[in-house]
């Protein structure tokens, strides 16, 4: 196992909730990740938003400039605080690279992303809306990049030839195992679904 992540929503009282992957969010919600290393590197988060804008979410000088992982510890994105679900009802994509070694950070903060922005809606899982009182839908949560797809322009320089071979298994609380090749770095993606 390389990395397990698992998504919080931040309850009322400020304590953090583990959220299954694929839940659907509202806007306004208040959500963070947190990351379990099972070795030592570095973590490069970018995120392409429903608006179509692409933004470095970490490193970053609001979720913190200090990227390196340690094996065992726990690291949160953002670092400190919480990121607030807006924007058009959709998926935001989150790209996580991982290396073992450090890379540069991608030279630009935002761009507007080419093209057409997706129109997908996230749709309730109905059988476990009604079981669990949940909103979830199984296209949300973390896959693989397939060979071939373009990354945004500031990451695609930094991933190089990192690894889309991934494998994911769910754990205990909405944990999700991330597995790959530790010794090279590893890309992989999490769409975040929110209404």
């Amino acid at each position: 196992m390389v990395v397990d992540i698992t998504l919080e929503r931040q309850r009322p009282d400020g304590s953090a909730e583990a959220m299954a992957t694929g839940h659907v969010f509202n806007r306004g919600d208040t959500i963070r990740l947190k990351l379990t290393s099972h070795y030592d590197g570095y973590l490069y988060v970018m995120d392409q938003g429903t608006s179509g804008k692409f933004a470095t979410v970490f490193p970053g000088a609001q979720t913190g400039s200090d990227n390196r992982v340690l094996m065992g510890q726990q690291n949160l994105v953002p670092a400190s605080g919480w990121f607030q679900v807006d924007g058009p009802a959709g998926f935001d994509v989150l790209y996580f690279l991982f290396s073992p070694a450090a890379l540069s950070t991608p030279s630009i903060a935002s761009f507007a992303a080419p093209g057409p922005v997706s129109s997908l809606k996230p749709r309730c899982n109905d059988a476990i809306f009604r079981a669990r009182g949940d909103c979830t839908d199984d296209s949300a949560g973390p896959a693989a990049v397939p060979r071939g797809q373009d990354l945004p322009a500031p990451l695609a320089p930094i991933a190089g030839s990192a690894s889309r071979d991934i494998t994911f298994t769910n754990k205990a609380n909405g944990t999700v195992g991330v597995q790959g090749a530790s010794t090279a770095p590893l890309l992989y993606t999490f769409r975040l679904a929110h209404l």
